[in-house]
């Protein structure tokens, strides 16, 4: 899969519509440009608009109308094993209670990263075990979901999200945005994606949301009837 060479914009929506069946009451055309090392919050009140514009960023679903590009390459149009081959440069902060049943947290945290790795797996342990420790975990959490406590599930997906060199992470959890005692951890990851280049996107339900008081982003805003209209973040 031929990408465009790397320039400024990491992923790009323009004129997007989200895609037919999704029940969100949005109707407008989205336009956004997220830029390397750029930290951009946007409050997504309506719960199934927050989850139609993670799923058009992605790549999961396909815009009614309009483009929806990462690192210039258009997601429409891709078969689905080249979506599956892009999306591992996206770290994805959230589906907190979402974690495979055959497998260990540790091994479901691993495994995306694995793929195509240029890090061996010690190397991959080693870092994953750095970031539990950083979100307030004694290391790598070795049960599967249904022993393990929501609130080391909510961390988990933390280390989940900021393990690797990803060029966009996408963070998308009321879970997250409500963890007070992880705003300080998050917004020092997020300052680690920026220092290298890496750009993130939070979708909120609030932008006043207690778990990204901390972070220091480079634009807001309000998903609503008309779009992505810029805000104003009361800190």
């Amino acid at each position: 899969m031929a990408i465009a060479a790397s320039g400024r914009s990491v992923l790009s929506l323009q004129g997007a519509a989200f895609a037919e069946h999704r029940r969100s009451a949005v109707p407008a055309l989205l336009d956004l440009d997220l830029a390397r090392s750029e930290i951009v919050i946007v409050e997504a009140a309506d719960e199934e608009a927050a989850a139609s514009l993670v799923d058009l960023c992605l790549g999961l679903d396909d815009p009614r109308a309009g483009r929806v590009a990462f690192l210039g390459a258009e997601w429409r149009g891709m078969s689905m094993y080249d979506r599956l081959d892009l999306r591992r440069q996206i770290g994805i902060v959230g589906r907190t209670r979402v974690w495979p049943t055959h497998l260990s947290i540790a091994e479901a945290i691993l495994l995306p990263r694995l793929y195509r790795a240029q890090r061996s797996r010690d190397e991959l342990i080693v870092e994953a075990t750095a970031l539990a420790r950083h979100f307030g975990l004694p290391g790598l959490p070795t049960d599967r979901r249904e022993a393990t406590a929501r609130r080391i599930l909510v961390r988990a997906a933390c280390v989940r999200g900021f393990l690797g060199t990803c060029d966009l992470t996408v963070i998308q959890d009321a879970a997250l945005d409500e963890a007070a005692e992880l705003a300080t951890p998050l917004a020092q990851a997020i300052a680690t994606v920026k220092e290298r280049g890496g750009a993130t996107l939070w979708i909120t339900e609030n932008l006043g949301a207690l778990g990204a008081r901390f972070v220091q982003a480079d634009r807001a805003y309000r998903l609503g009837d008309r779009g992505l209209i810029p805000a104003r973040r009361l800190t």
